[in-house]
């Protein structure tokens, strides 16, 4: 197996252990595989300001001396952006062999520093030995940037999928009252402003319904102040309850205690929740973007509703409420087996295999 330089500018840690989840996932999984790190560069807690700044230098800078050791088969960079930096001094001389894991922003981000950092990705791309992207999505997004680029070189590789012996169909709600959930960041682009909005509108217009549901709120962000101001000046604290942050070994019993999950979101590079929710065996309602509709299927262990549209969402919900019993079981009989080939096991053996071809040619 291959020794491989690690560069991800997002890492957990104990005192991080939510940053770059999926990146230590990959990471654990490179080495389950039979990879071995030689050298591992990382930042593994979000920082701000300066702090920040200092945090980036010295980055940047140990990942140059990593790559300068020539101590390894390939390197294996997280982030096309802020990650490669430590790449470019090189690209005019030595060219390393490398693959970048693509996440989304660093992709497709419309903003002012987004733009800046992306300035040098034609050329990181074009000296690549390959790219990673999280969904069939996202590798038709890079072809048609980079319509040079082979197709062949790009990797389909579903953020490290879902470990199925932690998220499993094991119904656990003992409440009377249809619980729908959401666990996401609460963040902007997120959704969550719609859903509660949606709440609100099946409170205010179809009162009769107020009394058969509820909806769990997991999570946090920089937006917790604006979703508990929000719940009430909606009026909706009796049906809305957010519980904040959970930990990662909860999530997979909070699942099971809903009745239905929703995915309000704006954008996703894949949707990762959707899957572990679906493994658990609990429908999804969700947005109807891509890729999120590569995973959700209408009428099979899901439905869809307009991006942004509270009164789409508000109609879905009520869809669901008064869904007759067999249709729905027929949602969560449907669920886990629709997701089956996201396997933590499967995704981990395929992107080995790829990855294999491609630094092997």
């Amino acid at each position: 197996m291959s020794k491989i330089c690690f560069i991800a500018n997002l890492f957990p840690s104990k005192r991080d252990p939510s940053f770059g989840s999926f990146v230590g996932k990959n990471h654990e999984q490179l080495i389950e595989q039979g990879h071995k790190i030689i050298n591992k560069v990382v930042i593994d807690y979000r920082a701000s300001g300066l702090e920040k700044l200092i945090c980036y230098i010295r980055f940047i800078f140990s990942g140059m001396l990593a790559i300068n050791k020539r101590n390894y088969d390939f390197i294996y960079f997280h982030y096309l952006t802020y990650s490669t930096i430590c790449l470019l001094p090189y690209l005019l001389f030595s060219k390393p062999k490398y693959v970048i894991n693509v996440h989304g922003d660093d992709l497709v981000g419309n903003s002012f520093i987004h733009k800046i950092m992306g300035i040098a990705s034609p050329l990181i791309i074009k000296h690549s030995a390959g790219i990673i992207v999280p969904s069939q999505y996202f590798k038709t997004i890079l072809l048609e940037l980079y319509p040079w680029y082979r197709e062949e070189k790009v990797i389909i590789s579903p953020s490290g999928g879902v470990d199925f012996e932690i998220f499993k169909a094991n119904k656990l709600s003992d409440s009377s009252l249809f619980t729908l959930g959401y666990v996401s960041r609460i963040d902007e682009g997120k959704g969550w402003p719609e859903l509660l909005k949606a709440v609100a509108l099946i409170k205010n217009e179809q009162p009769e319904l107020v009394e058969r549901f509820k909806l769990n709120l997991y999570g946090t962000g920089g937006q917790v102040e604006q979703l508990k101001n929000a719940i009430s000046e909606l009026g909706i604290g009796k049906l809305v309850t957010y519980f904040g942050a959970l930990e990662h070994n909860q999530l997979a019993i909070k699942y099971s205690e809903m009745n239905a999950f929703v995915f309000p979101t704006h954008r996703e590079s894949f949707g990762l929740v959707a899957v572990e929710a679906l493994a658990c065996g609990t429908p999804v309602l969700a947005s109807n973007i891509s890729p999120v509709n590569e995973i959700v299927i209408e009428g099979i262990n899901g439905l869809f509703f307009e991006k942004q549209n509270p009164h789409s969402i508000a109609e879905k919900i009520i869809q669901l409420l008064e869904m007759n019993k067999a249709d729905y079981d027929k949602l969560v009989s449907n669920a886990r087996e629709s997701v089956e080939h996201y396997s933590a096991e499967l995704v981990a053996k395929q992107l080995d295999e790829n990855l294999q071809k491609l630094i092997n040619n």
